[in-house]
């Protein structure tokens, strides 16, 4: 078994590698990394590699460099994803060029040119927080664009709501 084989096992819950990937919903946590660096007396773990990905049930986050913090029970209070930042779920797809994940808030914040992408609709914005528990995004700044087919329906959704009607 070589050094770099440990960052490759699924990791458990609350600990420095499950924590982090916390963000990717619920279940066991997989991440692959090609490097891991511990730095004990900061509580921080580095992962980097092309990409870092970090799986959890139905969700995965990837990036290029991955550092987490650790509170004082060793579980990640925070995990900082930057390089190429991916997160999945479901039909969504957010890109971004900096990802923070908050334990204690189960929250992502996608900073740095964020796109949400459900189905065929795309979203940017100047920020997304993306709130996990509630699977619940809102984006500040945003610019959307539909395609025309949704665009067509959702203008008769409105134009019903306004006469009373249900569409």
């Amino acid at each position: 078994m070589g050094p770099h084989d440990d960052a490759r096992r699924p990791a458990r819950p609350g600990r420095a590698r499950g924590g982090a990937a916390a963000a990717a919903g619920e279940g066991k946590v997989r991440i692959d990394a090609d490097e891991l660096h511990y730095a004990f007396q900061k509580r921080e773990v580095i992962f980097t590699g092309k990409p870092v990905v970090l799986t959890r049930g139905d969700a995965k986050l990837t990036c290029a460099r991955l550092v987490a913090t650790n509170d004082a029970r060793g579980e990640v209070s925070q995990a900082i994803c930057s390089g190429d930042v991916r997160f999945e779920r479901g039909e969504r797809l957010v890109t971004c060029e900096k990802a923070t994940y908050e334990a204690a808030a189960a929250r992502l914040v996608c900073e740095g040119s964020p796109v949400l992408r459900d189905g065929p609709s795309e979203a940017r914005g100047t920020r997304l927080v993306y709130d996990l528990k509630r699977d619940e995004a809102k984006l500040e700044g945003a610019k959307m664009l539909l395609p025309g087919d949704e665009v067509d329906a959702r203008r008769r959704e409105l134009e019903a709501r306004r006469k009373g009607a249900t569409p």
